[in-house]
């Protein structure tokens, strides 16, 4: 595409952005777009030795009196598509669709999140027309695997003490904390044999999925607990020999399947069974499109897991908490959560990757422990990782009480103040300076994660409008 909507240079460095692949894990590509165009511009960057780029700008013409600030965002971005996408998306860009409400693309993941943060930096910095105060642009690696990138920042690039995060996904809502985070790590070791009997292949797809942050708390089937439901109403024994469900623990998933061995004469009894709590489940989630396959039985011999191993299996796995576990009454919003994203059984081993979120650290370590504690109970071990705070609100700070100013005269209306159940990189970056003072904005994006995702075209001009208003009166 080359007329693009306004701002024009936002799409069309955004546009640079989805043709090179950048899905957390796979940034060399767009770490060395970022480092080229900031070359071609004449504006000093670095990439630090965890892959962050940092870029640097000297103050436009009469604001050179004027605080610094740091515009923070990340460069990679979910990778998600629909079943039947052909994309390889770890070696081909995006193919963008445009309309005039809405850009997305086809068959997967957007990378509006965080993509459009990077778009309005290089945009601020290519255009020698737009004031602004000098800024560090910090652009983070991997923030949706665990936020490595903000960990790793050396405390002395955060040089200002106003930072911009353009990380949000509505309009009109700022928001000034968020919720800490761990990953949790289970692995339970499975007793396995050779077996033979009736193989069934069972798929469940086509759930709505989202955020396993801001969605937590809407009803949403988890294909993974699905599965679970399915496989424990069989009435008599059978033994497991696959179980995968899940790509990212900060995905509500959608997908799960898992195939078994039962004696030919129990099939006509499974299969009922499956059947009933499939109608059970979609009596519970009526909102939920569930699609539930299985392919033809056959008959089929290899490696299992013992009845025994397989019965408490998928009882230690029920034992395990979904969902929202805590709601903080005062803000009307999830206070704990947990989301099991990641289920797969592999060489005689369980694993199963859950994202715990709270807004009080004590509380989300606690669910970790918990965790803990369940795994062990049932002969298995956990690990955790991508432990970062809360970002806890500071009332009345600089950056808020501008922006507010700022919003208010160019919306008629004031913004909303919140803080959030997703992560954010704030609550590290902050915890690195204690004087840093944060703000996250951005436009309006929904389905981020998953390949529904898709940025309003309108809101993302006025957000851009409304960025650089606020870069001026800072």
């Amino acid at each position: 595409m080359t007329n693009y909507p306004q701002p024009e240079s936002v799409y069309r460095f955004f546009s640079e952005i989805a043709a090179i692949p950048h899905g957390s894990g796979n940034t060399e590509g767009i770490r060395r777009w970022c480092l080229d165009t900031a070359a071609k511009l004449g504006v000093d960057a670095h990439a630090d030795s965890v892959g962050n780029v940092i870029l640097r700008a000297t103050a436009s013409a009469g604001y050179e009196s004027h605080p610094r600030v740091i515009l923070q965002g990340h460069i990679d971005m979910v990778c998600a598509k629909l079943p039947d996408c052909p994309k390889n998306m770890e070696t081909e860009g995006l193919d963008l669709i445009w309309t005039d409400e809405f850009l997305s693309a086809d068959g997967t993941t957007l990378g509006g999140d965080d993509g459009i943060a990077v778009a309005y930096a290089f945009a601020i910095l290519a255009d020698k027309t737009i004031a602004h105060p000098a800024l560090t642009v910090i652009l983070t690696v991997d923030e949706e695997t665990g936020m490595d990138g903000a960990t790793g920042l050396a405390p002395e690039e955060l040089d200002a003490d106003i930072l911009i995060n353009i990380d949000s996904e509505e309009e009109g809502i700022f928001t000034v904390g968020c919720a800490g985070g761990v990953r949790s790590h289970l692995t339970y070791p499975v007793q396995t044999e050779n077996a033979v009997g009736t193989r069934l292949l069972l798929s469940i797809s086509g759930l709505t999925g989202g955020h396993s942050g801001a969605e937590i708390h809407k009803h949403l089937l988890n294909a993974n607990v699905a599965m679970l439901r399915l496989l424990r109403a069989i009435p008599m024994p059978f033994q497991l020999c696959e179980l995968q469900g899940g790509v990212r623990d900060n995905v509500i998933p959608t997908e799960c399947s898992a195939s078994l061995l039962v004696t030919p004469c129990a099939l006509e009894t499974v299969l009922e069974a499956i059947e009933r709590e499939k109608n059970v489940l979609a009596s519970e989630y009526p909102d939920e499109s569930i699609c539930l396959s299985m392919d033809p039985p056959v008959k089929s011999c290899g490696t299992a897991l013992t009845q025994d191993a397989t019965a408490a299996l998928l009882d230690a796995l029920a034992k395990l908490p979904n969902g929202v576990q805590e709601m903080n009454p005062a803000l009307g919003m999830p206070e704990t959560s947990l989301n099991l994203g990641i289920f797969y059984l592999h060489n005689g081993e369980m694993h199963a990757d859950a994202l715990i979120r709270s807004g009080v650290n004590a509380k989300k370590d606690a669910l970790a422990d918990k965790l803990r504690t369940l795994a062990e109970a049932a002969g298995g071990s956990a690990s955790e990782s991508g432990k970062y705070p809360a970002w806890e609100y500071r009332p009345d700070t600089a950056p808020e009480h501008i922006a507010v100013d700022v919003f208010s005269r160019i919306y008629g209306k004031n913004p909303v103040i919140a803080t959030i159940h997703a992560g954010l990189e704030c609550g590290i970056l902050a915890a690195k300076k204690p004087s840093l003072m944060c703000i996250s904005i951005g436009p309006d994006l929904f389905d981020i994660h998953t390949p529904r995702e898709r940025l309003s075209i309108p809101s993302a001009k006025r957000t851009w409008d409304f960025l650089l208003a606020l870069l001026k009166a800072i």
